[in-house]
Parts: C-alpha cells; sequence; structure tokens
C-alpha cells in the first residue's frame, strides 16, 4: 500500500479534530471535567484517541518517508530505460 500525501493530510487533520476536542474537555482536574465526571471521562477517552492518532500519524509518515525514494528510484529506472 502505498502512502499518499492526501491520507497524510486527513490523518493530521484528525488528529488535529481530536486535540481541540480533547483540550477543553479536559480531565478531572482541568477545563469541563474539573466541575462535570461525564465531560471528564469524554475528555480522557477523546485525548487516549488523539494520542493513538498521533502514533499512526507518525508511523505513517516514516512509512512515506521509506516510501517515497523507493518509489522514485523505480520510476527513475523505468524512464531511463525507454
Amino acid at each position: 500500500m502505498v502512502i499518499k500525501r492526501k491520507a497524510l493530510v486527513i490523518t493530521a487533520a484528525i488528529v488535529a479534530a481530536l486535540f481541540a476536542i480533547a483540550d477543553p474537555l479536559g480531565d478531572s482536574h482541568h477545563g469541563l471535567g474539573k466541575h462535570n465526571h461525564t465531560l471528564a471521562d469524554l475528555g480522557n477517552i477523546v485525548f487516549g484517541a488523539f494520542l493513538i492518532g498521533a502514533v499512526v500519524l507518525v508511523l505513517l509518515i516514516v512509512v512515506a518517508l521509506i516510501q517515497y525514494p523507493l518509489r522514485y528510484r523505480r520510476t527513475a529506472g523505468k524512464s531511463a530505460t525507454e
């Protein structure tokens, strides 16, 4: 599977949105969660999803950086033989 720029941009947007949602919710000590236990739990869940998404984004970027030279080399080799 080839990792394209569009997939990286979509993943980055999702990660940013998760952080933007989790930030005001906070946890049991900060944000809206300080006053509402349900919002604190929701904030923790969304923040956990943000962390997982951030790890996935980093892995996708690493794979894309590895794939890029390999695709370029393969494409350059085909055009040189024609």
